[in-house]
């Protein structure tokens, strides 16, 4: 489970994409919706305060989505420097949902035989 939701290296499908995407995007609209909202009561006239507690909770978050994209665009055949596509406000979202949520695996390629020659 640590390598699944913490580690860069392998590959992974969709079903176990989609089975940590939809807990994350839930997670990230309670973050959204309620948390934000928490943290600019509770800090009102300290911006600096607010965004590191929002960074100390959001960065988990944002490490999991990138562990499983880089493994899911492996599975797709691609290196996981597209993952930083995601850094693209609503483009990389929705590359996201296509390429690493729809789309299926690369096909393995075949071995090559080798020629003798005669």
């Amino acid at each position: 489970m640590r390598n699944l939701l913490f580690g860069f290296e392998g590959r992974i499908d969709r079903t176990a994409f989609w089975a940590v995407q939809i807990p994350l995007l839930l997670l990230g609209w309670v973050y959204q919706e309620h948390i934000d909202r928490l943290l600019a009561q509770w800090f009102p006239y300290s911006v600096f305060v607010g965004s590191a507690c929002a960074l100390i909770i959001i960065a988990p978050l944002v490490w999991v989505q990138y562990a499983i994209t880089i493994k899911r665009c492996h599975d797709r055949g691609k290196s996981g420097f597209w993952s930083l596509l995601l850094l693209v406000p609503l483009a990389g979202e929705i590359w996201l949902l296509v390429d690493c949520g729809v789309l299926p695996a690369a096909k393995a390629s075949a071995p090559k035989a080798s020629r003798s020659a005669p």
